[in-house]
């Protein structure tokens, strides 16, 4: 768990308060937690850290007090959220335990109609699990109602009962699915979006409307890394969409869900980018705009970079580039480059394809983290962006000795997933051989085997970042600018 990244995704009213709570339990003038905790939220280094709380390199005592920090910002998180998130679902749990606490004192009406009014909110809030408990308590003391149709609550007991354990089942297949996508190297080969389905199949999972809330947005989750591994939203978009028109139908507990809400928004408004349906992702976006608005604005630094990179995107591919790299470049700016790793990488692809290419590689060479670090934190697919980003700016700024290292280290490091994805195989083919003679696009017959892999049609359903490197390929071919190329091929 990483201190840094807990704090920095605080915004200033819960940094305030957080604050004031380890300001509150301290017991002792001279400690130094809330002065730790204003110095990492600063972004200052840890040695330099050391240096202001002790005067020297105390090691030892440093990581003891981020300990206790770290352990006061688990507790304030956890307090937080019983005092928020989940202040309804306790309430219909209290008002179950009531009911039970006055069925033993023969207080049987008010006992009766509180276990009412439990299930009745609980169904509307899809929350099985008290729904569970409250028919358990039902039938338990059916035997004082006798006007109570008890076949009937038996059945409603069982469909309560199904609908929990299908939910159950999902979060299981849900857990299998993340371990299968995160662990099983080969599954790319065998196909991402087949496999989920299959281990969807097995669970025994049916996409209904009874599914709650948070089980729909597992599923989108779910549906969203498949299409993403396969770089396929194409084919994964009926399913999104299908799953997205059961989310819609319960708006009724939309707000008590906004955290899934918005990312349900940024699912909605990602995949139809990434089917180059620009107008339908901005109307996703406008809704994820309002949604981080709502509740005094609590989402707005946990989503809030994650809005602006889908925005730029949409921009930049509409023709919109100035203003995508300009509100790239102000976030950039205003966070002290405490970005995310995907903000600037998308900012090289912006700058890459209006040819500024030695501004490009600036913003390329403050993502400093080690390869092993990316590939941990965001993946294999976002390291070979990354390196394939390398390799174009080095070509076009005749780097030579560079681009030819780094070709020699990307084969090396992708040398599977070369071989298995034929889309990849087939541009370092072409770059490979550019690199070894830029005289080769002069050349008819090379020229033409190029345009027969990456022609119009055979691009027409393909994710729209294959065609931004294809599009690099053609713009050299072509000898027009990279970015009129590259909206051309959309």
């Amino acid at each position: 768990m990483s201190l840094f990244s807990i704090i920095t995704s605080f915004s200033k009213e819960e940094s305030d308060l957080f604050i004031q709570y380890i300001r509150s339990r301290n017991k002792r003038k001279d400690t130094k937690n809330t002065e730790l905790y204003i110095l990492l939220r600063k972004g200052v280094p840890v040695n330099d850290i050391i240096t202001t709380l002790y005067g020297s390199s105390n090691r030892n005592a440093y990581h003891a007090l981020s300990k206790r920090l770290q352990d006061s910002l688990i507790d304030f998180i956890a307090t937080r959220s019983f005092e928020t998130e989940t202040s309804e679902d306790m309430t219909i749990f209290k008002w179950i335990l009531t009911a039970r606490i006055l069925y033993e004192q023969d207080q049987i009406d008010p006992a009766h109609k509180l276990l009412k009014k439990a299930i009745k909110r609980a169904k509307q809030l899809d929350l099985y699990t008290a729904l569970v408990e409250a028919y358990h308590t039902q039938i338990q003391y059916s035997h004082l109602h006798p006007e109570q149709d008890l076949p009937e609550l038996v059945a409603a007991a069982q469909r309560c009962h199904k609908l929990f354990l299908q939910q159950e089942r999902l979060n299981m297949a849900y857990a299998h699915i993340k371990r299968t996508v995160q662990f099983n190297t080969a599954l790319l080969q065998q196909g991402v979006q087949e496999t989920i389905e299959q281990i969807l199949a097995d669970f025994k999972i049916d996409i209904q409307k009874d599914l709650t809330y948070k089980s729909l947005y597992q599923l989108l989750e779910i549906i969203n890394t498949a299409a993403h591994l396969d770089h396929n939203f194409s084919k994964a978009l009926p399913f999104i969409t299908k799953v997205y028109k059961l989310i819609e139908q319960k708006d009724h507990v939309a707000a008590k869900h906004r955290f899934y809400h918005i990312q349900v928004l940024y699912f909605m408004a990602n995949a139809h980018f990434r089917v180059r349906d620009f107008t339908q992702a901005q109307s996703y976006l406008k809704l994820m705009d309002e949604q981080i608005g709502a509740d005094r604005r609590k989402w707005e630094s946990r989503f809030r970079e994650s809005y602006l990179l889908i925005h730029s995107f949409v921009m930049n591919y509409s023709g919109s580039y100035t203003t995508a790299i300009t509100s790239l470049e102000e976030y950039i700016k205003n966070t002290k480059g405490k970005s995310h790793p995907d903000t600037r990488l998308a900012l090289v692809v912006f700058l890459t394809q209006q040819g500024l290419f030695k501004e490009a590689l600036g913003q390329l060479n403050k993502l400093k983290h080690s390869d092993q670090w990316y590939e941990t934190q965001l993946g294999k697919d976002w390291l070979i962006k990354r390196d394939l980003l390398t390799l174009i700016i080095y070509y076009e700024l005749e780097y030579v000795d560079l681009a030819h290292a780094t070709l020699r280290s990307f084969k090396r490091k992708h040398k599977s997933i070369i071989r298995s994805e034929a889309r990849l195989h087939s541009f370092i083919a072409v770059y490979t051989a550019m690199h070894n003679n830029p005289l080769v696009i002069d050349e008819d017959r090379f020229r033409e085997s190029v345009k027969n892999n990456f022609t119009t049609s055979t691009l027409k359903e393909e994710d729209i970042f294959m065609v931004s490197f294809f599009a690099w390929i053609k713009s050299k071919l072509d000898n027009t600018p990279l970015y009129d190329t590259t909206l051309h091929l959309l």
